[in-house]
C-alpha cells in the first residue's frame, strides 16, 4: 500500500481517487500520520471495552493470527509442490511452444505451382498437392502429435503425484485459511474507526489482503477515506 493516500490516489479509478483527493487538508495529514503508524503492533494500544475502537483492535488480532495461519499453510504447500516437482522427469515441451518449421523452399515452389492448376473439385477433396508436400505436411504432423502425447504423458504423471501427496486437500485447506482472512478483513472494512489506532488496523488489513494489487481495491480505500473526513471534521460518528 502507498505510503501516502495522494500516492494512494493515483492507482485509484477516477471517482474513488476524487472522493479522497476531495478531502480536507486536516484528513490527508491525518491520512499521512495513520501510514505512519500502520506496522505499529495492535498490542500497544489497550484493548479493553473502553477504546473507542476496541472491536477493530480485537478483529486486528484476529487477522493477525489468521494471516499467520494462511502463511504457514502457503509455505507447506509450496515446500512439497517444490519436492514433486523435483522428482519429476524433465519438463517436456508444452504442445503450444511447438512451432512447425518453415517449408523448404523447393517444396514451396512444388507447392505453388499445383496452386496455380488446381481444379476446384480437386481442392474441395484435399488431395491436390503434391506428394513430397502431402509428405512433408504429415511429418509435421506427427511431430506435433508427439508433443502433444509427450506433454499428456508427463501432465499425467505430475498429476499422479500430487495425488499421491494429498496435494489437492492441502491446497482447498489452504483456500479455506484465506477466505477466513479476507472474511475478517471485510469486517474490518464494515466498521468504523474513530481513532488513528483503528484507521491503522484498515491499512494493515489492507497491506494483508494485497488489496493493493486489485484491479477496484475501493471498498478499503473509500473505508479509510470516511474515517478521515470524519476524524478531520471532528470525530462525529
Amino acid at each position: 500500500m502507498p505510503n501516502s493516500f495522494l500516492a494512494a490516489a493515483e492507482g485509484m479509478p477516477d471517482v474513488n481517487r476524487r472522493r479522497l483527493l476531495n478531502l480536507t487538508g486536516a484528513g490527508l495529514a491525518l491520512a499521512a500520520t495513520a501510514a505512519s503508524v500502520r506496522n505499529a503492533s495492535a498490542t500497544l494500544v489497550a484493548q479493553d471495552a473502553e477504546h473507542p475502537d476496541a472491536e477493530l483492535l480485537a478483529l486486528d488480532k484476529e487477522m493477525e493470527e489468521a494471516h499467520s495461519r494462511m502463511e504457514t499453510a502457503s509455505e507447506s504447500n509450496s515446500a512439497l509442490s517444490d519436492k514433486i516437482e523435483a522428482l519429476l522427469p524433465p519438463r517436456p515441451l508444452h504442445p503450444t511452444d511447438w512451432k512447425s518449421r518453415p517449408m523448404p523452399a523447393h517444396l514451396k515452389q512444388l507447392w505453388d505451382e499445383a496452386l496455380k492448376n488446381v481444379l476446384f473439385v480437386d481442392a474441395a477433396k484435399g488431395d491436390w498437392q503434391p506428394e513430397p508436400v502431402s509428405a512433408w505436411h504429415d511429418a509435421n504432423d506427427r511431430e506435433k502429435a508427439q508433443i502433444q502425447a509427450a506433454w499428456e504423458e508427463w501432465s499425467a504423471l505430475r498429476d499422479e503425484r500430487y495425488r499421491e501427496h494429498n496435494y489437492e486437500a492441502m491446497e482447498e485447506a489452504f483456500n479455506g485459511l484465506s477466505g477466513e482472512e479476507w472474511e475478517i478483513g471485510r469486517r474490518i472494512f464494515a466498521i468504523s474507526a474513530h481513532t488513528l489506532e483503528g484507521m491503522a488496523v484498515k491499512i494493515r488489513a489492507g497491506e494483508r489482503l494485497g488489496l493493493e494489487n486489485l484491479a477496484d481495491p475501493s471498498e478499503a480505500y473509500l473505508s479509510i477515506a470516511a474515517d478521515i473526513k470524519r476524524l478531520a471534521e471532528g470525530g462525529a460518528a
